[in-house]
């Protein structure tokens, strides 16, 4: 369990208190929430998405599914699509594979947040590996994302 050094030095610039919670290891953020007993609606996943003007990184709850759509309406990108795993190396190279942390600003790229994570006491997020989750005050986790586009991105899974 450790967490990407990128994600703690961003957290630790912006003076944000956190924990990290092992986990058995997990796949999906659904996985990761289920293997730390958290719900899923407050476990923040991140999702990538690049056109010829650059990347994106879409927030949304791991109990949701991304609306594309919404991320068009907002952005007024329509050729966004979802930058495939085995690319994302390039961009978080201090994390696992597949262990994306939803913290796009402290990596350089523009961040839209589902509007769903205001209302939240706590809020949860990949550390960058498979085993780590990390923890913090939800209004500590709106404050990261001021500057950033909140908005509503994510509908329930069909």
């Amino acid at each position: 369990m450790t967490i990407a050094a990128t994600v703690s030095q961003f957290l630790d610039d912006h003076s944000v208190s956190y924990r990290v919670i092992p986990h058995a290891h997990s796949a999906t953020s659904r996985e990761t929430a289920h293997a730390a007993n958290v719900r899923e609606d407050r476990v923040a996943k991140a999702i990538l998405l690049r056109d010829d003007q650059g990347l994106v990184m879409a927030v949304i709850p791991a109990s949701g599914s991304l609306d594309l759509r919404a991320i068009h309406d907002e952005t007024g990108r329509n050729q966004l699509e979802m930058v495939p795993e085995s690319d994302l190396g390039r961009t978080f190279p201090d994390c696992e594979l597949g262990a994306l942390p939803p913290l796009g600003q402290a990596y350089g790229i523009t961040t839209l947040l589902d509007s769903s994570f205001g209302h939240c006491d706590t809020v949860y997020f990949e550390s960058g590996d498979h085993e780590g989750l990390v923890a913090m005050d939800g209004q500590d986790f709106d404050r990261l994302y001021q500057g950033s586009h909140h908005c509503d991105i994510s509908k329930d899974w069909p």
